[in-house]
């Protein structure tokens, strides 16, 4: 058996953002170090989610991987459209990733689409409706380490309760 003792993973992101107008533009950097990737069940972060750029479908948190990312968001409301609704979509790329007996060389990306619309005012107000569509595509090294080829389509419906 694997000596589950001797885990350690660092990871680190950068990213940058220009706006202009309706559009905004980011790029962003990750990377990761050490001995495993991030494992969510194993770290001792309260066993909560990753707040990192490159993170939509995949998290791009493979053992040694890094990633870069381009993202583009248009905001219809500022075009004069409908105020409320925007656009974002992304491309995702992880090179460089440890498959441990396999690889040090597998390879992951995601494509990455998100419509949503936000209520501007009424009972509704601040409620949101988004419709995501993930392209995932791994290399084969990396299939059955993570969680290989998908197409996904969510649909998210978020409701704030407003207590005070």
């Amino acid at each position: 058996t694997d000596d589950l003792s001797n885990r350690q993973n660092n990871i680190w992101a950068i990213s940058t953002a220009y706006n202009t107008g309706p559009h905004n533009i980011m790029v962003a950097y990750q990377q990761n170090s050490g001995n495993v990737g991030y494992d969510y069940g194993q770290n001792a972060d309260g066993f909560q989610s990753i707040y990192l750029p490159n993170s939509y479908m995949s998290d791009f948190i493979g053992n040694d991987e890094k990633s870069a990312q381009i993202q583009y968001r248009l905001d219809f409301g500022k075009l004069g459209v409908l105020p409320g609704l925007n656009w974002t979509t992304a491309c995702v790329y992880g090179w460089d990733i440890k498959v441990k007996n396999v690889t040090d060389d597998a390879q992951e990306r995601e494509f990455f689409n998100q419509v949503k619309y936000t209520v501007q005012s009424g009972f509704a107000k601040d409620a949101s409706l988004r419709i995501r569509n993930s392209y995932y595509r791994a290399s084969d090294s990396y299939q059955g380490a993570y969680i290989g080829d998908t197409n996904e389509w969510r649909l998210f419906l978020d409701i704030p309760v407003k207590l005070f």
